[in-house]
């Protein structure tokens, strides 16, 4: 596994951790239409300053609540990450 901080915090992650009541509660909650944003095509990270940027940005995201406009965001960020990272630093 890489050492970038996103790794860091994912092996820190419990998922088998229970969902407290209000959150489940919020996650089985109808939709109000607002939730979806179309996807477009994000221009990849192309210098090391880009991709540390992606990296703050993923570190401030990363409480992000799934199918929420900042849940989108941060997987937006950490997929230009990843394509970073494969094509930067290939295992």
């Amino acid at each position: 596994m890489k050492n970038t901080k996103l790794n860091i915090l994912l092996s820190k992650c419990d998922a088998t951790a229970p969902i407290t009541d209000d959150l489940a509660a919020w996650l089985d909650s109808t939709s109000v239409g607002n939730e979806i944003i179309t996807y477009c095509e994000e221009a990849p990270l192309s210098s090391e300053d880009e991709y540390r940027t992606a990296l703050k940005k993923i570190e401030g995201l990363f409480d992000a609540i799934p199918n929420t406009a900042e849940g989108a965001e941060l997987e937006k960020w950490i997929s230009l990450v990843e394509s970073y990272e494969n094509e930067h630093f290939p295992m």
